[in-house]
């Protein structure tokens, strides 16, 4: 059907669902539609590309009623206040567009501020998120924004108590584990090898997240001033609290001879006040990194990974190593029990082996 791109027959000569990209790099964009054929779908398609294009050639605020566009004016300012990232000011922004542009016109027209809605409001979202926007997988993390962010209007005084205890009888979904790839120290230390060559740079923050499981937006946040020095040993590195996801202060404490020695060499490199820095002296992208180590380990390795799978396995591997929870969390950063258990336990064959060794009779 490559006449029709970007067409799927849903129920023939009656539903079809239509997707796009508005723009190049943007994500793509779901629509379930009527349509008798799919040339028609397709001349519907293109009426939705450019319908979208002029919405988003808009100013934001343009895009929303009177009374929400001065309801996220306020959002956004308290979201700016807390020192929210970019990214998760755009999942926020992204959220609020989806229910009260996107969903409440074509729905619920007739609410024209937050003190209006209730729970079927919010349950029929769920319907619409899921199969409108042909979105299952992503229903978990919607629903996290669409609490938070009801929770900010109630402290804005834009909508009840009641409405945030009634959003607790949604649940969220368990979280779905990836399968993370097992990958040999054989082959980490060819793919070092090849990054320590190809881009020293980066070389530096993703060894440091190898070796101790920190999250890359902390790591390529930390400057040469938060690290402790005895002389010229390098003892500590205070992470601030505002580069960490809990906003809380999480020290490392204590290196090895590996880890000790990079620290030294990027310490020694240029005059930038980042610890890691790029070849420009300029922090060091947390998204370069990303799309860098993704690219590089499909190529050396013929594994894509990213950042977040060091993290994942530095808490598997300390599992294996039997060691303390305590000092898992103090080297990684997490600090609660209950996430590093859920999110970044995984079972293992070694453990499984262990566990029934210990049942020998």
């Amino acid at each position: 059907m490559g006449k029709y791109a970007g067409v799927r027959e849903k129920v023939r000569g009656k539903r079809y669902e239509i997707y796009f990209r508005p723009y190049k790099g943007s994500n793509t964009i779901f629509r379930n539609i009527e349509a008798v054929s799919f040339a028609d779908a397709y001349e519907k398609r293109l009426d939705a590309i450019m319908e979208y294009r002029k919405n988003i050639s808009l100013p934001y605020t343009d895009r929303l009623t009177a009374d929400f566009s001065a309801i996220w004016e306020k959002l956004h300012q308290g979201l700016l206040a807390d020192r929210l990232t970019r990214k998760a000011i755009g999942h926020y922004r992204n959220t609020f567009t989806r229910l009260f542009v996107d969903f409440q016109e074509k729905h619920y027209p007739h609410i024209k501020n937050p003190k209006q809605l209730s729970l079927p409001f919010f349950e029929e979202y769920k319907n619409y998120y899921k199969n409108e926007l042909n979105r299952p997988d992503g229903w978990r993390a919607e629903l996290i924004f669409i609490k938070s962010l009801i929770k900010r209007l109630y402290h804005l005084g834009y909508c009840s108590k009641g409405l945030l205890e009634d959003l607790k009888q949604m649940r969220r979904p368990e979280a779905n584990k990836k399968d993370y790839p097992n990958i040999s120290i054989t082959e980490m230390r060819t793919l070092f090898s090849f990054i320590k060559k190809d881009r020293t740079d980066y070389y530096f923050p993703i060894y440091f997240m190898f070796k101790t499981g920190r999250r890359r937006q902390e790591t390529t946040l930390i400057k040469k001033d938060d690290v402790v020095l005895r002389g010229f040993k390098p003892i500590a590195i205070n992470i601030r609290p505002e580069t960490t996801k809990t906003k809380k202060k999480a020290p490392l404490v204590g290196f090895d001879d590996g880890l000790e020695h990079l620290l030294r060499k990027a310490l020694s490199n240029n005059n930038s006040e980042w610890l890691f820095h790029d070849q420009a002296g300029s922090k060091c992208s947390a998204d370069g990194i990303y799309e860098y180590l993704k690219k590089v380990s499909k190529e050396i390795i013929g594994v894509a990974i990213t950042p977040h799978y060091f993290r994942h396995r530095f808490i598997t591997e300390c599992a294996k190593a039997n060691v303390p929870i305590a000092d898992v969390k103090a080297v990684s950063g997490i600090k609660d029990n209950n996430v590093l258990l859920q999110h970044y336990s995984h079972s293992t064959p070694e453990g499984q082996r262990q566990v029934l060794e210990i049942m020998r009779l």
